[in-house]
């Protein structure tokens, strides 16, 4: 967990503190207190909300990372696909754990084969679906989150390789690949 931080998690959390004892020590000058109390926990409340968000700006701006090299190969044998690459730490600090998010989506719409049953299909009661165990139902899209890095140092680079299932009725399938740094 302590790998997480780097000096602008530090520097934010010392400061939103000071902010924080700034204020519940003016506050204690209330004299009413229903007051006091609710001061406190506005304080409480708006210093954490403050703090959370900061922390994944600053995750934003000096984590950073690219994959490079990535190839997609099909086994049959089991019906997955294997995505293999380089992660690279690009940034100027460590990052103590990479996700990568790959999505397959089977036939995508394209301009030419776009009609008005690919974009609207009544489906009856799809909002009660998830109460029919349908075995046959052949989703269009697979998503699948996985972690290829921990502790990666800065300028460091590292393989990884991520199966995941190919359903057999797949056809000009598109690969999306997202990477979720922190």
């Amino acid at each position: 967990m302590l790998e997480y931080f780097n000096i602008f998690h530090i520097l934010i959390i010392v400061i939103l503190l000071l902010l924080s004892g700034l204020l519940a020590y003016l506050s204690k000058y209330e004299e009413n207190k229903k007051i006091f109390t609710s001061l406190i926990v506005i304080n409480f409340s708006v210093t954490l909300l403050i703090g959370i968000f900061l922390m994944f700006v600053v995750d934003k701006y000096t984590k950073k990372a690219i994959l490079e090299g990535i190839t997609k190969s099909r086994v049959l044998m089991n019906e997955t696909v294997v995505i293999k690459g380089v992660i690279r730490n690009i940034g100027s600090f460590d990052i103590s754990n990479c996700n990568i998010i790959v999505k397959l989506i089977n036939d995508p719409i394209s301009k030419e084969g776009l009609k008005g049953d690919a974009i609207f299909k009544p489906s009856g009661l799809s909002i009660f679906s998830w109460l029919k165990n349908d075995k046959d139902a052949r989703p269009n899209t697979i998503e699948q989150k996985v972690s290829i890095a921990k502790n990666l140092k800065i300028r460091e680079a590292r393989n990884f390789s991520v199966s995941m299932p190919y359903p057999p009725y797949f056809k000009n399938t598109m690969f999306i690949t997202k990477l979720d740094c922190y």
